[in-house]
């Protein structure tokens, strides 16, 4: 496959060198930033205000302690600013950060609270909703009331192991039961961080949605390896820039046509400059209950996307999807330039392959942009993507999709990738206000469009909504109204209302 060969093989080689070679300074371990917090948008607007340079924010979690050095780092940047250039509320995100993080240690110590921000989330829905349970973990509310309540526990051992145990209670029309919603331990050697238990990834550029890994399903059960930050190559390559490499193993669910499938995912995250950020990513299903694991020989022929791997009656034939993702950022200090900075991003992706040439039989793409104060709005951000697996009436269907593995690209019923799914279309729009308390308030739109080349026809779903978020004192209250409406072939048209408060506490 020429995608998997010609740009995938040379980060898979990368990979290996920054295995060999990890981050020679010891930082210690902590826990990670989930991949859904707040603190990443924080981070981002830093970047868009061009206060971060060494940030990777395209691959997430990372730890703590990393947050803290890039809130140290765009702290430096603010300081030595002129005077006269120190506009906006860079300060005040800095200095929310700065607290977050525990001031300005880098001790692992301060990074591991006994208990952390225990919450409780309560919404209401007139029917069973659909945008409130996107990139949420795989959970799913119901119709009328839900309650989701938890807390963390960690804990850190010699400086360089940490561990989080994070459960939660559920309470809707079906019933009450409790669930570990992450639980996993942190092993820092040397810069090289080797992560097991249960964990949410995202990888890509996207706030709303990107093409092979977001928290959209449930979070893995998984042994992940990548570096604590990240790293510059040894001797000349030194020049190239900044890398990140990660790679993960699980094993899906049991309720699958092969049980207990395993999903292994390989990324390289490489900053040639403090602008430019490109990303490459692969994932390959394979084995599971009725299908034989693979030996040495059958890893070369799936790493290089052999014929004997790639064909319909191959053996090893499994579901394998690649992208390349790129973002770039550009600071403005131009007056005439109705924006003071914004952030574009992109993501292609290809699965499978097909003929004599090995192309991809499916393709997808993602394009966004995140715009910093649009038209000198002091305080606003606004934010646009566009996502489009439905590129074709033959190969649309098949994102997502594999001749074997026919429960596809899923974890639990939940696409792993983006939410929309295969054949699929979805226009996001968001517009957010930020207070120098650290107050927030945000509307957002979004057209999804699914089964775009289905002879029963396009179903359409529409989402606007509403929200906010305020911290008092040691406790942050959040909330919104949204409402929904479907517009399906099979089941008519239909609208819901969707209500939710959240509440965190913070000490």
């Amino acid at each position: 496959m020429w995608l998997f060969r010609y740009f995938i093989l040379p980060g898979l080689a990368a990979v290996i060198i920054m295995t060999l070679f990890p981050a020679g300074a010891f930082a210690g371990a902590s826990i990670n930033i989930p991949a859904g917090s707040g603190i990443y948008g924080e981070l981002e607007r830093l970047e868009v205000k061009g206060l971060l340079k060494s940030s990777m924010l395209s691959t997430k979690p990372f730890t703590r302690i990393e947050g803290a050095r890039l809130a140290g780092e765009a702290e430096f940047n603010w300081e030595v600013l002129p005077e006269g250039n120190k506009k906006g509320q860079a300060g005040e995100i800095i200095k929310r950060l700065k607290g977050e993080f525990g001031g300005e240690s880098s001790s692992p110590a301060m990074f591991i609270k006994p208990i952390d921000g225990p919450y409780a989330k309560f919404l209401y829905s007139a029917s069973s909703p659909h945008f409130t349970d996107i990139n949420n973990n795989g959970d799913r509310f119901s119709e009328g009331m839900n309650l989701r309540a938890g807390f963390s526990l960690n804990a850190g051992f010699f400086d360089s192991v940490a561990l989080n145990f994070t459960p939660e209670y559920r309470l809707d029309e079906g019933g009450s039961r409790g669930r570990l919603l992450y639980g996993y331990l942190n092993v820092d050697l040397s810069g090289l961080l080797i992560e097991a238990g249960r964990d949410s990834q995202w990888w890509g550029p996207g706030f709303h949605g990107d093409l092979l890994i977001t928290n959209n399903a449930r979070p893995f059960d998984m042994v992940k390896l990548t570096t604590a930050r990240p790293v510059v190559l040894p001797w000349v390559f030194g020049r190239l820039g900044l890398f990140k490499p990660t790679a993960f193993l699980t094993r899906l669910e049991e309720d699958r046509d092969f049980p207990k499938a395993n999903l292994f995912g390989m990324r390289l995250d490489f900053k040639p400059t403090p602008r430019f950020q490109f990303g490459l990513s692969r994932v390959f299903m394979f084995g599971g209950k009725g299908r034989g694991g693979l030996d040495a020989g059958d890893w070369l022929n799936v790493l290089i996307a052999s014929d004997s791997a790639e064909h319909s009656a191959s053996a090893i034939d499994g579901n394998q999807i690649a992208s390349i993702d790129a973002s770039y950022v550009y600071v403005n200090k131009n007056s005439y330039i109705p924006f003071s900075g914004v952030k574009l991003y992109t993501e292609w992706g290809a699965e499978d392959s097909s003929g004599d040439t090995k192309t991809p039989s499916g393709r997808a793409n993602m394009y966004g942009a995140f715009i910093d104060e649009p038209f000198r709005l002091e305080d606003i951000d606004f934010r646009i993507e566009w996502a489009n697996t439905a590129r074709s009436a033959r190969y649309g269907p098949q994102w997502y999709t594999h001749w074997k593995y026919t429960t596809g690209y899923t974890y639990e019923g939940n696409v792993i990738g983006h939410h929309m799914g295969s054949d699929a279309r979805d226009l996001f729009l968001r517009a957010q206000w930020h207070g120098r308390s650290g107050a927030l308030a945000g509307i957002e739109a979004d057209r999804e469009s699914s089964g775009v080349h289905s002879i029963s026809g396009e179903t359409k779903r529409d989402w606007l909504s509403a929200d906010f978020s305020c911290p008092y004192k040691d406790v942050r209250i959040s909330g919104g109204l949204g409402f929904e409406e479907t517009d399906s072939p099979r089941e008519g048209r239909n609208s819901n209302t969707a209500a939710w408060i959240n509440l965190g506490w913070y000490f």
